[in-house]
Formats: structure tokens, C-alpha cells, sequence
């Protein structure tokens, strides 16, 4: 039996999606996305270049998964499949842009915080120093990749422990094909139990890293949430109304990658850990990483009024107008800052 046929047309329908509608939010991110969203335009700019970036790694990857037993495998099936070295990078930066979505969309979260509950220190985000935003995720991003390349990288005892499964139920020689592997622990010919510690390791960092950001979001989300409802905080209606906006729609957003990364990742690290085996079934994880960057840019598209407006040709004139006025204003401002 080879790979599902329906895992790679997913694959490939989600990726053509994605680009497509990441490139819409950019253009309505530049027509209509004026003064009133601030340097908050940058970060929208940068999930939606993320987002066009994501979808061409999955399509360089293409990934397949089974979990046998303690461990799980995960292998590149696109054309690097048996090119190693390169197959093995490829696979190490996929996952590496897990951590880097929910990093990125911890940062999101904190912007919002001060933009909402923190208004008098937003300078902090003036001209250039907005990127600096952009430091942790990266930084998350090559803790992620050297973690991956470290602690699953592939090993004789990993192919040994998946070869009859991959060469069975994929008809692959898993000394020639590209892969990642963790492998938490083996039973003795005695039946004894030996623990493989980097393995684990990388369980716990993996697992910390995901943890700590969803909880960076939920505190930020919270006191954003009270702040935007506290009717005795003076804010213009227009105002209130597009931060009300802003928030729901990242609110979403990162309710998207949780349904359709971070639980299902969470399960190929955690099974294994009880051997709980759920084999090829696994690859619905394949499909729902792929999905999200084909959904995620529709959620700003219809939950922001001059976005959906303009694109479903409902904006009247006179707000086009100003929209159109604000936007000039904005992008004349970041040239000159």
C-alpha cells in the first residue's frame, strides 16, 4: 500500500488556496488597511508572507506519518524524498515553522496588549523599532530546528524499529528516504524498558515551547478583551469598533493553527509516550497543517468590515474615499520614519 492519494490532493488544493488568498489579504491590507491600523499593518503584512512561505514548505515536504508503538516517523515524500541531507532540512524547517506561527502570533497578541491596555507606551513600536517583535519568534524558530535536528534526527535504531512498517505499508527502503523520528523508548529481549533521554528532551521542549506561547496569548487576550468592553474607557466608536475587530479576527487566528496544528502535533508528540497506536491514520495531521494556511488569511478578510466591504463591493463611496486617504497618509508616514 502507497501513500493515501487523498493526502497529497489535500495537499496541493490547500496549497493553491493559500497563495491565492494570501496574496487577496496583502492587496486589501494595502488598499484599505489605512492610518487607523497603525504599525499593527507590518505584523498583518508579515503572518501573510509567513502564511505564502508555509505553504511552499509543505509542498517541498509533503509529509507522511505513522506512529508505531514509542515512536513516530515522519518522512519527506516530495521530490527530495531521497535526496537526505536536503530531505532531512526540509523536513527540520516544516516543523520549525510550528513554533514560529505560534511565536508570531504570540507577538500579535502582545501588540494588541499595548496598543489597547498600554496605550501610552505604543511608541515602543514607532518606525524601525516594530521588527524587533520579530527577534523571539526567530529565535523560537532555530531553537525548534536545532531541537529537531538533534534529538530526532535519524538513527540506526530508528530504522531498524520502523523498517518492516515502511517497507510493508509504504513500500519505501527507509535507508534511502529523508526522515525525522522520535523514539521515546525500546523493550528489552527481558522485557525491561530503556528510555531514550534526548528523545524525551525534545518532547518536554517541544511541548514547553507550544505551552508557553498559548499561555502569552491567553493573559493578553484576556486583559485585551476586558479592556475593549470597559465602557468607561474612552475610545471613539470607529476606533472601539476596529480593535473589537482586530481582536476577534486574531482570536480566530489563533484558534485556526490550534484545531489544525498544535492539538494534532500535540498528539504525535504525546501517543507515542503511551504507545497508543493509531498508524497511518496519523496523516490527518498532514492535512490539517496544510489547510491552515489556505484558511487562516480568510478570517481578516471577512471579519473586518472595509476588507469584506470592498471585496464583496459594499463600501460606500465616501468611506473608500477616506480609507483610501488613510492608507496614502500611512504608508507616507513609514517612509519617512
Amino acid at each position: 500500500m502507497a501513500v493515501p492519494v487523498y493526502l497529497h490532493i489535500v495537499q496541493y488544493c490547500a496549497f493553491v488556496i493559500a497563495i491565492v488568498s494570501n496574496c487577496l489579504l496583502l492587496h486589501l491590507i494595502r488598499m484599505r488597511a489605512g492610518a487607523s491600523f497603525g504599525r499593527y499593518r507590518v505584523l498583518m503584512i508579515s503572518f501573510s508572507i509567513y502564511a505564502i512561505v508555509y505553504a511552499n514548505i509543505e509542498i517541498f515536504t509533503l509529509p507522511v506519518m505513522y506512529i508505531q508503538g514509542s515512536g513516530m516517523i515522519f518522512y519527506v515524500d516530495s521530490f527530495l524524498k531521497y535526496h537526505q541531507n536536503a530531505g532531512l532540512l526540509i523536513a527540520i524547517v516544516y516543523c520549525g515553522c510550528l513554533a514560529l506561527c505560534i511565536s508570531m502570533l504570540s507577538t500579535h497578541f502582545i501588540f494588541r496588549y499595548i496598543a489597547v491596555c498600554r496605550q501610552q507606551n505604543i511608541q515602543i513600536f514607532n518606525g524601525n523599532k516594530i521588527y524587533f517583535l520579530f527577534l523571539p519568534p526567530f529565535t523560537l524558530f532555530i531553537i525548534w530546528a536545532i531541537e529537531m535536528y538533534t534529538c530526532y534526527r535519524p538513527e540506526e535504531i530508528k530504522r531498524d524499529f520502523f523498517r518492516k512498517i515502511i517497507t510493508d505499508l509504504y513500500e519505501e527502503d527507509i535507508d534511502q528516504i529523508a526522515f525525522i523520528a522520535p523514539l521515546y523508548y525500546t523493550r528489552q529481549k527481558d522485557g525491561s524498558v530503556l528510555y531514550r533521554i534526548p528523545d524525551l528532551i525534545g518532547c518536554l521542549m517541544s511541548c514547553g515551547i507550544m505551552g508557553t506561547c498559548f499561555t502569552t496569548c491567553i493573559v493578553c487576550a484576556y486583559k485585551t478583551y476586558n479592556k475593549l468592553h470597559d465602557v468607561s474607557i474612552r475610545m471613539s466608536k470607529r476606533t472601539r469598533s476596529l480593535s473589537k475587530q482586530l481582536f476577534w479576527s486574531l482570536g480566530l487566528q489563533t484558534l485556526l493553527p490550534c484545531v489544525t496544528q498544535y492539538i494534532p502535533v500535540g498528539l504525535v508528540f504525546v501517543l507515542p509516550l503511551f504507545e497508543i497506536e493509531v498508524g497511518k491514520y496519523i496523516n490527518f495531521v498532514g492535512v490539517t497543517c496544510s489547510l491552515y494556511p489556505a484558511l487562516d488569511p480568510l478570517i481578516a478578510i471577512f471579519i473586518i468590515d472595509r476588507f469584506r466591504n470592498y471585496l464583496l463591493r459594499r463600501e460606500k463611496a465616501s468611506e473608500g474615499k477616506i480609507s483610501q486617504i488613510s492608507t496614502y497618509k500611512s504608508q507616507r508616514d513609514s517612509s519617512l520614519a
